[in-house]
């Protein structure tokens, strides 16, 4: 607190213990009137002064205004002057707090108020005035304070409203822990940030090369144990669709062996599709059953056995013999022995392989839903759905699209892989719509597998953008916001591929998973940006508040401290604001304040200078890197272009119009202060100069301090 402050407050408190003694009431001496007026004058005084011109602090709310305790003893001063707590003014000191804790909010008011109580019950009580009685005496004490809590809750619940707002905005990071720990748990291999389609294909090969060595190891179990002259382990190739099979493992004689053969024909076709052993005794020369040798005039007998597990086929054994005779029953009891561990160990292999390959996908959808929720701003959010679906789908394209506000037009708000695409494109819903917009429409998911045998490539996101072409297939999922079904969808998300296999279902659920959050991100981002624009911006004239033009301050402060370029502050008070609104009305008066707000907007260079709205009649303009000279410019034409204007009431009579000025107090940095409250106090200074000389005028800071 300040000195002159600190005066002021310490002489209202001397006031209100003369009073507390009982010195206002009217049963204590003569001329009680002319010394319930002396008790009065200063705090009526300090009131006034209060409110004309109030301090920097209490503008920045860093204090209670001067006035809240100037209103607050006074009103005890006529309290006390007319009979006390039960007198005929009583009412005043309800309406004194209750105007006091509109302005500052109760938690500023409250204690003043428990003041006013004990100045107006305290003689009572010690017997130096009049006696109260206990019931109104509590009546009047419960009234203040209401009065002191209720007027001024509203302001507190805005302030407790922006805290939860930013602990709701925590608990979104916090999310989903269970799932963290037993994935770092699961697979700490896999939590690296380079892990991708390369990596599994790389972790798929090195598997398969483990299983074909067991394999073969096994064949040349059996080559050695039994009397089969050779043995081979033939797979499906892995191609989608595909009945071929590849011979994985030999050992023995494997000079006349065919790598490839049909899994429908001969002795596969037997074996393989139907889970059976089969064995062909002394086949003749050339038989059309054994595919799997060029020639088969030198075989006397082939022992075929399929590798099932849980009725899964998973490949085919073959032993060749030279002799009929060698396939005895004790031979046979071994080889399908050996067919069942093989089984077992591919289909362990197999299952292993999906097993990490579905946890890593889990992980990397989590990773993308995390991401997703990390976010609040909608721009932000987009790009990491784009960027973080390839993780866990594979993908050559992706695009985020979504509605506006009436639901008639879409726009790209981020793209991957579409080259003619530009985020921002904008695209019709009803008429002339892509499929973008039909998903949207509809609300379900559109499938389009096998484009490359399509008649024409699709259309995505409306004529204007054209066909696009080279796909292999795609899908199209609509964003629902939370409440699913019950609202129309937000946007949708559409993936393509160039090259390899469909989409499958298991795609579209874990893509449907992602959405879910990408639809919860996106509500509480647009609930984020109302806040945060709430909490800025005034909303009558739409610029920035007291409270953003402060932090801006401080920031573009910092930034000429940075650059060494200057900064210029232009305070600016609308001249004679009170006649306007005693002459023609309030709303007339918000008409002007709002064209001041426009032109400020239309002068300031976007994205560079900033206009906010200081308090009531009063506005403000940061100019980065410009001087006091060139503020002084800018400050003229303001002025100009305002005087100018032509405002036009209109009361149902005549129309009257009339003219507004303008007088401005302009600072530099680091000219005239090194801090922001020190450029803001030299700008306030130079613009009561203003005012003094006779309004509609500008006055910088240097010019004042030069003629000192």
């Amino acid at each position: 607190m300040d000195p002159p402050a600190l005066a002021e407050h310490s002489l209202l408190i001397i006031i209100a213990v003369v009073v507390a003694a009982g010195g206002a009431d009217p049963d204590r001496a003569a001329l009680h009137a002319a010394r319930a007026l002396a008790l009065g004058t200063l705090p009526a005084i300090l009131f006034v002064r209060s409110m004309r011109s109030p301090s920097q602090a209490a503008r920045r709310g860093l204090r209670t205004p001067l006035w809240v305790p100037s209103i607050i003893v006074l009103s005890a001063v006529l309290v006390q002057a007319t009979g006390g707590a039960t007198g005929i003014l009583s009412p005043v000191a309800f309406l004194a707090v209750g105007a006091a804790s509109l302005g500052p909010g109760s938690r500023r008011v409250l204690p003043w108020a428990v003041l006013l109580i004990v100045i107006l019950l305290a003689p009572a009580v010690a017997g130096w005035t009049a006696p109260i009685p206990l019931a109104k005496g509590l009546l009047f004490a419960l009234g203040v304070l209401l009065c002191s809590v209720v007027p001024g809750r509203r302001i507190d619940q805005e302030r407790e409203k922006h805290e939860r707002t930013r602990a709701r905005l925590q608990e979104l990071d916090d999310e989903a822990g269970g799932l963290r720990v037993e994935t770092h748990n699961a697979l700490p291999a896999l939590r690296k940030q380079s892990y991708d389609h390369g990596d599994r294909d790389r972790e798929l090969q090195a598997a398969a090369r483990e299983l074909k060595s067991d394999i073969a190891q096994a064949c040349d179990l059996l080559v050695s144990t039994t009397s089969a002259r050779a043995a081979s382990v033939y797979r499906p190739d892995g191609e989608q669709g595909s009945d071929r099979l590849v011979a994985v493992a030999t050992a023995g004689d494997d000079r006349t062996l065919v790598e490839e053969v049909e899994a429908r024909v001969g002795i596969f076709g037997a074996a393989f599709k139907a889970g059976t052993p089969v064995c062909l005794l002394s086949p003749g020369p050339n038989d059309r059953r054994l595919v799997h040798r060029m020639g088969t005039a030198r075989i006397g007998a082939v022992l075929a056995l399929p590798l099932v597990d849980n009725e899964r086929p998973s490949g085919v054994i073959v032993l060749d013999f030279d002799k009929e005779e060698d396939v005895s029953p004790a031979c046979r009891e071994q080889a399908g022995n050996v067919a069942g561990f093989l089984a077992r160990l591919i289909a362990q292999a197999v299952d292993l392989s999906a097993l990490r390959e579905g946890m890593r996908e889990n992980h990397a959808l989590y990773e993308a839903c995390r991401e997703v929720s990390r976010h609040v701003h909608l721009a932000d959010i987009a790009e990491a759905v784009v960027d973080s679906a390839n993780a866990f789908v594979h993908l050559d394209a992706c695009a985020l699209a979504l509605c506006n506000s009436t639901h008639d037009t879409m726009a790209v708000v981020s793209t991957r892989g579409f080259d003619s695409l530009s985020a921002e494109t904008t695209f019709s819903i009803e008429s002339r719509e892509g499929l973008l917009a039909q998903a949207v429409r509809h609300g379900t998911t559109i499938d389009r597998p096998d484009l490359v045998h399509a008649h024409h490539p699709p259309i995505l996101f409306g004529q204007e953008t054209g066909p696009i072409s080279g796909l292999t297939s795609l899908l199209v999922l609509p964003v629902w916001a939370p409440g699913g079904e019950d609202s129309p969808p937000i946007g949708a998300l559409v993936v393509a591929r160039r090259h390899g296999p469909n989409f499958d279902e298991e795609d579209a659920d874990r893509l449907e998973v992602l959405l879910h959050q990408v639809g919860a991100a996106m509500s509480n981002g647009q609930l984020f940006a109302e806040h945060k624009t709430r909490g800025i911006t005034d909303p009558m004239t739409g610029l920035s508040n007291h409270g953003r033009f402060q932090e801006v301050l401080e920031t573009k402060i910092a930034s000429s401290t940075r650059t060494g370029l200057k900064l210029s502050l232009l305070l600016i008070d609308i001249d004679h604001f009170k006649s306007i609104n005693d002459n023609y009305g309030h709303p007339m008066g918000d008409e002007v304040i709002k064209r001041l707000a426009g032109l400020l907007e239309s002068v300031g260079r976007t994205g560079t200078d900033l206009a906010a709205r200081y308090g009531g009649e009063e506005f403000c303009l940061v100019l980065d890197g410009t001087d006091a000279r060139g503020a002084a410019v800018v400050a003229d034409r303001l002025r100009d272009l305002f005087r100018e204007h032509v405002f036009v009431h209109s009361d149902g009579q005549r129309p009257k119009t009339f003219h507004c000025t303008m007088s401005i107090g302009i600072a530099c940095y680091p000219d005239d202060g090194g801090h922001p409250a020190q450029l803001i106090e030299r700008a306030d200074q130079a613009l009561y100069l203003s005012k003094q000389n006779g309004r509609d005028a500008t006055t910088c800071y240097q010019a004042l301090r030069a003629s000192a």
